[in-house]
């Protein structure tokens, strides 16, 4: 709060907020790619990205079917990761593929 996002490392909800806000100013699709090596979070940062524009984007009676949209997304990783998941150095239970989401919003 009160520094410029681009003064600081990247976080998690500035970048959400920022393609959630860019989306709804320029009327344009957003995309937020997360790279990393095995064991960085990229799952998580995905999970967290899509809990905040969840958050953010509900609206009175509308909150049940963003929440059950959320809920479905989150739902389905395990069932993905279930598919082509292997042990690495460093980590357990790495996935071997990319996974992608596209969120429609109207």
């Amino acid at each position: 709060k009160g520094s410029n996002t681009n003064d600081l490392p990247p976080h998690i909800f500035a970048v959400a907020e920022t393609a959630f806000r860019q989306m709804l100013l320029e009327e344009e699709k957003q995309c937020i790619i997360i790279s990393g090596e095995s064991g960085a979070g990229k799952t998580e940062a995905a999970k967290q990205i899509m809990t905040y524009i969840a958050a953010i984007s509900g609206s009175g009676g509308n909150d049940k079917a963003v929440t059950k949209v959320k809920d479905i997304i989150l739902d389905s990783n395990p069932a993905l990761e279930a598919f082509g998941n292997a042990m690495t150095v460093r980590n357990n239970n790495s996935s071997r593929f990319g996974k992608y989401f596209e969120i429609k919003f109207s």
